[in-house]
């Protein structure tokens, strides 16, 4: 019954993207207009460059004092009639964005005068909406130079109510017939047609032209090297498991660690400790995490979807909170470049973030709801279901289900006769931990000369500049050979290579899976389903309600695009102007800059947990697939037993967090308190103990 109303809830919510408006064009031509600048056009000496370097090079900029400084006059918007004064204001924030982010990526200390109000004798901007193209005008007048006219013309269609399709016809489709690999390729299909619809063909041609765009598709992921590092990456990692097994060493560490978790409770205790510990990196936490606990805690009969819901719910909200991970030096370059709009300047943004830290209420209530359901006992929904089956009947797994690794390699044991070591595992682990450690170190930058490690933005740059997938595949590699000597060790020398095969063979399903996800990602892309959704909620309404609807904002991309980084890279730029504007005006703090600071502050806090929150119920994010590897648990009953409670996580990060703070004051700290016993109350007025059946 529950999968039945699941199912129509999905199938509900598909059919309700069609009453959905299909989007104003001015708005949504002004959200996409700062991607127009890095359209190429012709310099005066005839070379290549792009609109936004000629911008920054011509006649309206200047440096002063080492600050290249660009002057800003008119923005004008035109869209088959006159825009509305919210449309030009859109139009005039996006242009600031492309010019501030053309700027840092060229590496300048950048200031924009103009930004607000126009600045008379600087460049204007001119911005027509045509039937199926946009047309870009920058020039330049009233200086000591001739007139500037450079025009650049893109095709363009808007994005509408159809590009939620794929991603929605995914997620229906998988609840209700709980086939993802069907229901992602679907999805991906129906989108390919949608891309192929825009080119104006005929509908024969559209429906010719589909598995032709998704074959395209396809191969622009798998030739991505990226994706490739991280395929590489995880097979290494569950192989060194495999041989881990096999060797005696997973054996030998259940051992050791049985004094300390001998029951289920202690178990999911230690894994939700050690997802703690695991904080530079949510791939690294999610991968090793699940398939090194999920041993111990299917002897303790831990439902799998209970070992993927601790793996996935700590993974990302500690990365996404903890200052030493690959995280955060991404997150601050998202919007510390548009921070001179608040009165502050790029350089603090590490201070920024740190002010939002106590506002990340859904990351930091979604690890005490976890800590606080390992440590009770209790459960509620389809996970109480799952933990009840699993502790009653010792079925890890729901009948039907199809786990993400086989049984054949789930259920591998140690070779006979093999004498348990528990070195055989610490050794591959510790080694996978610091050989990916050193890498991202190496890559990053720290044995420079001039690398400053004692500061945080010198810290959080060596990260970010040396994440990615890369040191995950050499450090997993690393692991793994280390895995096979301590196999060698214990005389097994053939067994090496047949339980790394059985590990590899049973992750094909899971593979295209992971594909087809990224795949649906790429496809919302091309349909503009972020920037729709945005245009949805772009216009203005009481500034207060501003960090919850931009939460509301991140979840729904993250949900409907599968990642939550593109809906950070897409939201936070659009967030620090627009909040420090709308706050300035309110009783927030004592000045109206200060108050225009903290809504600055709560709403990019509010997009970075949105967007996790949209990553944890998201079946097409690849973290939460990932979590389905790690654990062996079926994908689809993964999302379905975590969904109801990141949910809960939400109400009571908006009920207990966003409206209280924005509305009556409340410190942050004080409404994590409120937060955290709003959850222990739901769960000893809803939850019960698995045992209690």
């Amino acid at each position: 019954m529950a999968r039945l109303v699941t199912g129509l809830l999905a199938l509900a919510l598909l059919a309700g993207a069609f009453l959905l408006p299909t989007g104003n064009r001015a708005r949504l031509a002004a959200l996409e207009a700062h991607e127009l600048f890095g359209e190429p056009v012709l310099a005066a000496d005839g070379s290549e460059t792009t609109l936004g370097e000629l911008v920054l090079a011509g006649p309206a900029a200047r440096t002063v004092d080492g600050t290249l400084q660009l002057e800003l006059y008119g923005v004008r918007l035109w869209a088959d009639a006159q825009a509305d004064l919210g449309d030009n204001l859109e139009l005039r924030r996006s242009i600031v964005r492309g010019l501030r982010a053309t700027a840092a990526n060229a590496g300048h200390e950048f200031e924009l005068v103009g930004e607000l109000a126009p600045e008379k004798g600087g460049a204007n901007f001119y911005l027509e909406v045509g039937p199926s193209s946009l047309l870009f005008q920058y020039t330049v007048d009233d200086v000591d130079t001739e007139v500037l006219d450079v025009r650049v013309e893109k095709d363009w269609a808007p994005p509408s109510n159809l590009s939620l399709l794929p991603p929605l016809v995914a997620v229906a489709l998988a609840v209700f017939l709980r086939r993802p690999l069907l229901a992602l390729f679907v999805g991906v299909l129906s989108g390919s047609y949608l891309i192929r619809r825009g080119t104006g063909a005929a509908v024969i041609d559209d429906l010719l032209g589909a598995p032709r765009v998704a074959t395209n598709l396809f191969f622009d992921e798998f030739e991505s090297l990226e994706r490739l590092m991280i395929i590489g990456f995880v097979v290494f990692m569950l192989a060194m498991v495999g041989v881990m097994t096999r060797s005696g060493g997973i054996r030998g560490l259940m051992d050791l660690v049985a004094g300390l978790a001998r029951d289920a409770r202690r178990t999911q205790i230690a894994t939700y400790l050690m997802g703690l510990a695991i904080f530079f990196d949510d791939y690294a936490n999610t991968i090793l995490v699940g398939s090194t606990m999920r041993p111990l805690s299917d002897r303790f009969r831990v439902a799998r979807e209970k070992l993927a819901y601790i793996v996935d719910s700590t993974a990302a909200p500690v990365a996404g909170l903890s200052v030493f991970s690959t995280w955060i030096a991404f997150e601050v370059s998202t919007f510390n470049a548009h921070l001179p709009a608040a009165g502050l300047l790029p350089s603090d943004g590490y201070a920024v973030f740190l002010r939002t830290i106590p506002y990340s209420f859904y990351c930091i209530l979604t690890l005490v709801f976890v800590g606080l359901i390992a440590w009770t006992g209790r459960d509620f929904g389809p996970m109480l279901s799952a933990e009840r089956r699993a502790r009653s009947t010792g079925k890890l797994l729901n009948d039907g289900s199809t786990p993400m690794v086989s049984d054949e390699a789930t259920h591998m044991e140690a070779e006979e006769g093999v004498t348990p070591a528990a070195w055989r595992a610490l050794a591959p682990l510790a080694t996978f931990l610091g050989v990916t450690l050193f890498e991202i170190f190496r890559a990053g930058g720290a044995f420079a000369a001039d690398a400053q490690l004692f500061s945080i933005e010198g810290i959080t740059a060596v990260l970010y500049n040396g994440s990615g997938s890369r040191p995950l595949l050499i450090g997993s590699l690393a692991g793994f050979l280390v895995a096979a000597v301590g196999a060698f060790s214990a005389g097994l020398f053939l067994q090496v290579f047949d339980a790394s095969w059985k590990t590899l063979r049973s992750m094909g399903v899971a593979f295209a899976i992971l594909y087809l996800a990224w795949m649906i990602g790429s496809v919302c892309g091309e349909l503009g389903t972020a920037p729709y959704l945005t245009s949805l909620l772009s216009d203005a309404v009481d500034p207060l309600l501003l960090p919850t609807l931009l939460f509301v904002l991140a979840g729904l991309v993250a949900f409907a695009t599968g990642s939550s980084w593109s809906t950070m890279s897409i939201l936070l730029p659009l967030v620090v102007g627009l909040a420090y504007t709308l706050g300035s005006g309110t009783d927030l703090a004592a000045t109206g800059a200060e108050s225009g600071q903290l809504l600055m502050v709560m709403s990019i806090a509010a997009v970075l947990s949105g967007a996790i929150f949209g990553d944890h119920c998201s079946p097409i994010s690849d973290t939460t697939v990932m979590s389905s590897i790690a654990s062996a648990s079926d994908h689809i009953d993964h999302v379905r037993t975590q969904a109801p409670y990141a949910i809960v996580t939400m109400l009571a990060a908006i009920l207990t967090g966003y409206l209280p703070c924005a509305y009556a004051g409340l410190s942050p700290w004080l409404a994590l308190l409120l937060g955290s016993a709003l959850l222990l109350g739901v769960l000893f007025l809803f939850g019960r103990k698995s045992e209690a059946a």
